[in-house]
C-alpha cells in the first residue's frame, strides 16, 4: 500500500566519497603504477573521466524547505525555475485516495482551477498540465483529513445554532421595536387625557367659582366628563395590555440571553475541541540536483492531506503552487499565501490579493 514518506527531514548537502569503480577505471586509464607516485603515463582521454568525476562527486541532492522561499530570479540560483515565471511549471495529478470522494477527473479539473487563479491574474501561463511529465499532485487520506470531517459536523451544527440566534435576534429586536411605538403612542394618549380632564376641570371650576351654572353648559360638561370616563378607562386598559406585553417580551429577552450563553458555551467548547489550528491541509516539497552552484534539475511535490470543501481545496492548492512558484507567505488574511488556508473573503470570488500579486511581481519583476 502506497504511504506517503515521514516529515521530510532536512539535511545539509553530503560530502560524497569518491566512486571506487569509477577510481579503479581512472586509475588503469591513466595506466598509474601501485605506489601512485609517477606521473601518469598518458593523459589522452583524462577529459572525459575528469567530467564524469564531476557530474558523479558534484551533483547531489539538495532538499529545499517545505513550503519554499522567495528566490533570486538569476540562474544558476537557488529558484525554483531557471527564470521564474518565464516558462511554464507543468503539473499532473498523480495518486488520489478514494476516501476523498474525489475521482482523478474531478481532482484534475480543482488543480486546473487553482493554477488558473494564478494564470489569469498573472496575465502569463504560469502553470500548465501535462500528465505524462508534470510535477505530481497527490491526494493522500490519513486521519488529518477524518479528523477534520469528524469535527466539521459540529461546527455546522455551531453555524446553525448561530444563525437561529441571530434569527431570534432579529424577531426579538422587531417585537421590541413595536412595543416601544404602542408605549409612545400610549404615552401621548395619556397625555391629551390628562389635558383634556384639566381643561374640563378648570371649567367646572369656574362656573362653581360664579355660583350657577347653565343647565346647557352643565349637560354638556356632564356628556363630556362620560366621554372622559370612557377614555380612561380605554387607556388603562390599553396600559395594562402593554405592562402585559412588556412582560412577555422582557422573558423573551431573558430566554434570549440564556440561549445566547449556551452558544457561546459551545462555541467555546469546539473551538477549544478545533483542529484547524493543528492539522495541515497541504504540503509543497521541492528538491533540486545541482553541479557545484548550479541547478541541474528541479523535483516538485504537492501532498493535500485534508481540504473542508470544494472552494477550500481550490484555495489549498492554490496556496501550495504559489510555493512551487518560490512565493513565501503573505501577512494579508484572506491572501492566497497567508499561512492559514481558511480566511476567504465572505461574498468575494477566490481570488489573489494585492498582496498576491506584490510578491508574484517581485518574484517576477517582468510580469
Amino acid at each position: 500500500m502506497w504511504t506517503v514518506p515521514g516529515p521530510f527531514q532536512q539535511t545539509d548537502r553530503t560530502s560524497m566519497n569518491p566512486h571506487p569503480i569509477l577510481i579503479g577505471a581512472l586509475r588503469r586509464h591513466l595506466q598509474f603504477e601501485p605506489g601512485w607516485t609517477e606521473a601518469p603515463r598518458s593523459w589522452s582521454g583524462i577529459l572525459p573521466f575528469t567530467l564524469t568525476a564531476l557530474l558523479l562527486f558534484g551533483s547531489t541532492l539538495a532538499p529545499i524547505p517545505a513550503h519554499g522561499s522567495a528566490a533570486s530570479a538569476a540562474w544558476p540560483s537557488t529558484s525554483a525555475s531557471p527564470e521564474p515565471c518565464e516558462e511554464p511549471i507543468e503539473w499532473r495529478v498523480d495518486q488520489v485516495d478514494e476516501r476523498f470522494g474525489l475521482t482523478r477527473a474531478e481532482a484534475e479539473e480543482v488543480v486546473r482551477e487553482a493554477a488558473e487563479l494564478w494564470n489569469r491574474d498573472a496575465g502569463r501561463e504560469l502553470f500548465s498540465h501535462d500528465p505524462d511529465r508534470g510535477f505530481p499532485v497527490i491526494f493522500h487520506f490519513d486521519e488529518r483529513h477524518a479528523e477534520i470531517q469528524e469535527w466539521l459536523p459540529r461546527r455546522a451544527a455551531l453555524d446553525e445554532l448561530a444563525h437561529e440566534v441571530e434569527e431570534e435576534r432579529g424577531e426579538l429586536e422587531v417585537l421590541r421595536e413595536e412595543l416601544r411605538l404602542l408605549q409612545g403612542e400610549h404615552e401621548r394618549r395619556l397625555t391629551t387625557l390628562e389635558r383634556r380632564w384639566d381643561a374640563h376641570d378648570e371649567t367646572v371650576e369656574y362656573w362653581e367659582d360664579r355660583g350657577t351654572m347653565p343647565r346647557d353648559i352643565q349637560e354638556r360638561l356632564d356628556r363630556e366628563a362620560e366621554e372622559l370616563e370612557r377614555e380612561r378607562q380605554a387607556v388603562n386598559e390599553k396600559g395594562d395590555r402593554l405592562n402585559a406585553l412588556t412582560r412577555e417580551v422582557n422573558e423573551e429577552t431573558d430566554r434570549f440571553n440564556a440561549r445566547v450563553q449556551a452558544y457561546n458555551q459551545e462555541r467555546s467548547r469546539v473551538e477549544e475541541n478545533s483542529p484547524l489550528g493543528s492539522i495541515q491541509s497541504g504540503f509543497y516539497r521541492e528538491s533540486r540536483r545541482t553541479l557545484g552552484r548550479w541547478n541541474v534539475s528541479v523535483d516538485r511535490e504537492i501532498f493535500i492531506y485534508q481540504f473542508d470543501d470544494r472552494d477550500h481545496l481550490v484555495r489549498v492548492i492554490a496556496h501550495e503552487l504559489g510555493h512551487a512558484l518560490g512565493l513565501e507567505h503573505a501577512s494579508e488574511p484572506g491572501s492566497i499565501m497567508h499561512a492559514s488556508t481558511r480566511g476567504g473573503r465572505d461574498g468575494e470570488a477566490l481570488g489573489l490579493t494585492t498582496e498576491d500579486l506584490e510578491l508574484l511581481r517581485n518574484l517576477c519583476p517582468n510580469l
